[in-house]
């Protein structure tokens, strides 16, 4: 029986032997240590390209934040003007407005009315174009300076001009006037007026 092999064969079983035990040492001493420089190779370059895509980023900072800017101050310009599209209807939204004021102001609604109301369009519009309400009302002093208030201290921006106050007086069964209205009633006339967003085409 034959336990080794042949003189000539001798050479290439040692090389087999000889990968065999290479292997072996590899996959028990080194194997590891290459798969774990593969992995952080792999953790190197994905952290590399994020590096890269931060960077980018923070390069297009200052652009952004400048467009960022200009897009608030756009919205807050554009929320300074009448937000309707045209005349009529921001004409009546500027009534609504005074209304709403005076439901939410006056103390007694009873004696604060709008008498009367007309729209006054803009005969030469400038840059933007501006929408008037000849307003005429009845109401006490107090009322009226808190509605007033309430009307320009508003966004949209809302304006009073051409203010004019009269008191109103009481009269006897005669008709024959005989002083100050009990209730402090005073005749008021005013425009108020805002401005449509879109501006005047030449």
């Amino acid at each position: 029986m034959q336990l080794l092999p042949d003189r000539e064969n001798n050479k290439p079983l040692a090389v087999g032997l000889l990968l065999i035990a290479a292997m072996l040492v590899y996959l028990g001493g080194f194997h590891w240590f290459v798969d774990r420089h593969l992995t952080l190779a792999d953790d190197i370059e994905r952290l590399e390209t994020q590096v890269g895509r931060f960077k980018a980023a923070v390069a297009r900072r200052p652009a952004l934040e400048e467009r960022l800017s200009e897009l608030r101050s756009e919205r807050l310009d554009n929320a300074l003007f009448l937000r309707q599209s045209n005349f009529n209807t921001a004409a009546a939204a500027l009534v609504r407005l005074l209304r709403d004021a005076i439901d939410e102001q006056a103390e007694d609604t009873e004696l604060c009315t709008v008498t009367a109301t007309q729209n006054r369009p803009d005969a030469e519009p400038d840059r933007f174009e501006q929408v008037t309400v000849n307003v005429r009302m009845n109401c006490p002093l107090p009322d009226l300076v808190r509605i007033l208030y309430s009307l320009e201290d508003n966004v949209p921006l809302i304006f009073v001009d051409n203010l004019l106050i009269n008191q109103r007086m009481a009269a006897d069964r005669r008709g024959r006037r005989v002083g100050v209205d009990a209730y402090g009633q005073l005749d008021v006339r005013f425009d108020m007026y805002g401005f449509l967003a879109g501006q005047v085409e030449r």
